[in-house]
């Protein structure tokens, strides 16, 4: 499968006035044609700033320190602004996680979607709406004809999601970035839209970086999964793989956290105690160590690398889940 998307020892930095937060740490990812990456972690710990950064959308004082992006063998690191442009969009397009304040709500869908079709394909008006329209077909619109003439507001949160959905498709990208695209969705949208993505990839032969908080939105969406903790990449493994034998403490943690249908009501719901730490001053020991009740010396003396035993599921701990004596967290999954 040939990769779509390589992404070699990333830094991305955010220099503040008196700090430098190291928000990416030399992150290393590829995505193959058709195959949906879960990018995975807590609010924080540097997933947005890894998908802006192969789009080069990032916040005052935000630059890529070292590293490499390279799509279909190009990168993107070196281009100026004005290349960026063609790219995004073109090759590659973001769905953001709020679609309200991803559209604009002075224009209507239609031209909303119509715009980047004229802008990277060149060609004329009625083209670039026969183009939106299609799209809204593509991506499920009821009443497609009809809504194309609608402004943001006259349309639900699900449907507002699909319009995002129709403008990242309808350059045809070669990868799709989704950043929490069903955060602001009932449990109920939640599932179509998270539904209609699988079907689009399969559909079009799309890469999909799949950002989320959620593995239980990564559980049947996703082929392989990345878990980041602190801007650094802590297991990877297959979707299955990672739920069936996870390794870093912070995999257990976080699936201790999805909600269970046989948990008992009256329970309290798992949560990770602590903070992430200052990434403007990150420790030169485990990240994760304050954090983790498997943590022992080693681990406040050295940082642990991606590694392990497989190499199809590198893990960065010197004290894997399974091979310690500590308990489990309360809630987690076995």
């Amino acid at each position: 499968m040939a990769a779509v998307l390589e992404i070699e020892s990333l830094k991305t930095h955010i220099r503040q006035r008196h700090a430098v937060v190291q928000a990416v740490d030399g992150v290393s990812l590829s995505i193959g044609e058709g195959e949906t990456l879960g990018l995975v972690g807590e609010s924080g710990c540097g997933k947005t700033m890894t998908g802006m950064s192969i789009m080069k959308l990032l916040p005052p004082g935000g630059y890529i320190a070292s590293g490499q992006v390279r799509l279909n063998g190009r990168d993107l690191v070196p281009l100026g602004e004005g290349e960026m442009r063609h790219v995004r969009g073109n090759e590659v397009a973001v769905i953001f996680q709020d679609p309200m304040t991803s559209l604009n709500p002075t224009m209507t869908v239609g031209n909303q979607i119509s715009e980047g079709v004229r802008i990277h394909k060149g060609v004329s008006r009625a083209a670039a709406r026969e183009r939106a329209l299609d799209v809204l077909k593509l991506v499920g619109m009821p009443r497609p004809a009809e809504r194309i003439n609608y402004y943001p507001h006259q349309l639900s949160g699900g449907l507002r999601q699909r319009v995002v959905i129709a403008m990242a498709l309808a350059c045809e990208p070669k990868l799709v970035i989704a950043d929490e695209p069903t955060t602001a969705l009932d449990v109920t949208i939640q599932a179509q839209i998270l539904d209609l993505l699988t079907e689009l990839k399969a559909r079009l032969r799309m890469a999909v970086l799949l950002i989320t908080h959620d593995l239980g939105v990564i559980a049947g969406r996703a082929d392989r999964v990345m878990v980041m903790y602190a801007g650094k990449i802590v297991e990877v493994a297959s979707t299955t793989e990672l739920f069936a034998h996870r390794h870093h403490p912070y995999t257990e943690a976080l699936l201790a956290s999805i909600p269970r249908l046989d948990q008992i009501q009256t329970d309290a719901l798992y949560s990770i105690p602590g903070l992430p730490p200052d990434l403007a001053h990150p420790p030169t020991w485990c990240r994760f160590q304050p954090r983790c009740r498997y943590a022992t010396q080693v681990c406040r003396d050295a940082e642990p690398e991606l590694g392990g035993t497989e190499p199809s599921h590198p893990y960065a701990c010197f004290n894997p889940v399974g091979q310690v004596g500590a308990s489990a967290p309360v809630g987690a999954a076995s």
